[in-house]
């Protein structure tokens, strides 16, 4: 299977991860993680950027398109993406309902897992490089603004 040069499934999953995001900002216009070093905070906003580009867009993909080799990579993708945004979700739901650092961990933890799937499976290094950033800057973040805030 070949996306093309727009990959539209992975452009559904990454609005799919952004939508409860927007809304608990929304509704939670205090609540934000931020670094105390200025690196951190801007090597996860270049992570971020670059995973959500990289998954839908196929730059520096050899032979400019997304795809799997093999019908398991497709269901692996698919069944993997699809556990992972409804654990995404779920944690959501119960983050929403109260602030605890483990869901605020693996709210941090499912995003990368996702953008690290999608690098691997479809053969994207550098969705990888970015995952990879991405992932240690988010969870230095997470870690140390859950440290720092008091469970409610």
């Amino acid at each position: 299977m070949r996306f093309g040069l727009f990959n539209w499934w992975n452009a559904a999953a990454v609005a799919l991860l952004l939508i409860p995001n927007i809304l608990y900002a929304c509704k939670h216009r205090d609540f934000g993680y931020q670094s105390a070093s200025r690196a951190v905070n801007a090597a996860e906003q270049a992570g971020r950027i670059g995973c959500m580009v990289f998954m839908v867009v196929p730059l520096g993909v050899k032979g400019g398109e997304l795809g799997f080799c093999s019908w398991e990579e497709l269901v692996l993708w698919c069944g993997g993406t699809a556990a992972l945004l409804l654990a995404y979700y779920g944690c959501w739901l119960c983050f929403a309902r109260r602030y605890t650092r483990p869901l605020a961990l693996a709210l941090a933890i499912l995003p990368c897992a996702l953008f690290l799937l999608n690098a691997l499976l479809l053969r994207h290094w550098m969705l990888g490089l970015c995952a990879v950033l991405f992932a240690w800057a988010h969870l230095m973040v997470t870690w140390q603004c859950t440290k720092r805030r008091k469970e409610t």
